[in-house]
């Protein structure tokens, strides 16, 4: 296995950067996510890990060692590619072995490996089927398969749950994760999906335009988020602008109300603040803390959840309740009563 240093890369068409000057690190065995929109880059670099696509500037280095300037099929990576790339007129046992066949290793041991990483991804069973006898979940698990059974440093995984339906989707993400984490593999996973990446990652890096808005763990991520980008990309939210209000501790004022924090010291004004929909209740009766009024613009019933969106604090925000608790959803322009807890809302600090 090995640990993973990006040092500066960089990557142009013509006069405009993909990859704009990025420089991270992933430990020896990490699942580590690139996370972004279309086009920031993040396949760009994932292409030139896997040696798909020479860098203009910077290095990459698996370990101690630079692999700029070695090719693909040196590099000991393992890819796993969106539309899984499997050969149609060749059973799963020639697809997985493909790799081994073409290292030229013994036969007896690619049978071996070949069974052996067959029953990690729970097809035995399925050796003599071609592909278009398997589901899309059973096919993802063939490409996966394919490129652990050579043994790889590095695991390189280009959005490979985009073609599945959700509930499979879900399936499969766990079983990446127990997958990965059986192997110890060093794994790159790239993804345009917030909750996946959240689901499977050890840490995500945040792209946009190029270039690398915040690197941490999920929850750090989603909780303190780096800037405007990340907060919105990593989940609906409320951005609020806010100003100290100078006669009361502890307290701000936003679209002319009073409100309080619980968030150490203030910051210069004018800042900013996120609050997440699930972090907005319903006012009870006697709550007048952080108590402000809303009006229903839409309601939406999404099995477990009612999601509102509501005119509040002078903009439109989204807020998320319980549906076991909501006896009725509210009609457009219905008044309610919201309020959050001082130690809710985060400062996003540009």
């Amino acid at each position: 296995m090995a640990a993973i240093v990006l040092d500066n890369l960089v990557k142009k068409f013509a006069d405009h950067a993909v990859v704009d000057h990025i420089s991270l690190s992933v430990a020896d065995g990490e699942f580590f996510t690139l996370l972004g929109p279309s086009g920031c880059g993040k396949t760009t670099l994932l292409r030139m890990l896997a040696g798909f696509t020479a860098p203009d500037g910077g290095d990459i280095r698996f370990g101690d060692k630079s692999i700029v300037k070695t090719p693909p099929h040196r590099r000991e990576c393992g890819m796993v590619f969106q539309n899984y790339a499997l050969f149609p007129h060749l059973t799963v046992f020639d697809n997985v072995a493909y790799g081994l066949k073409a290292r030229k290793e013994p036969a007896p041991a690619i049978k071996t490996r070949v069974e052996d990483i067959l029953r990690s991804v729970h097809l035995d069973g399925f050796a003599e089927r071609y592909p278009r006898q398997l589901s899309g979940g059973q096919q993802q698990r063939v490409a996966l398969a394919r490129a652990l059974v050579i043994r790889p440093e590095v695991l390189l995984m280009d959005e490979p749950l985009s073609n599945l339906d959700a509930k499979l989707r879900v399936d499969m993400r766990e079983e990446i994760r127990r997958i990965q984490k059986g192997f110890g593999i060093t794994t790159i996973y790239v993804t345009h999906d917030q909750e996946e990446a959240m689901a499977v990652s050890d840490r995500i890096a945040i792209l946009s335009g190029g270039r690398l808005q915040q690197v941490g763990r999920p929850r750090d991520i989603y909780f303190q988020p780096a800037n405007t980008f990340t907060a919105e990309f990593m989940g609906a939210c409320a951005l609020l602008r806010a100003e100290a209000d100078l006669d009361q501790e502890n307290a701000v004022r936003i679209a002319e109300m009073p409100l309080f924090l619980d968030i150490g010291p203030t910051p210069p004004p004018p800042f900013t603040l996120m609050l997440r929909p699930d972090w907005i209740e319903e006012a009870k009766d006697g709550v007048s803390q952080n108590r402000f009024r809303a009006v229903v613009q839409e309601a939406i019933f999404s099995g477990a959840d009612v999601i509102y969106a509501v005119e509040a604090l002078g903009c439109v925000m989204r807020v998320r309740f319980s549906a076991a608790k909501c006896d009725r959803l509210r009609e457009e322009g219905e008044s309610l009563d919201l309020c959050f807890a001082p130690r809710r809302p985060v400062v996003i600090r540009e």
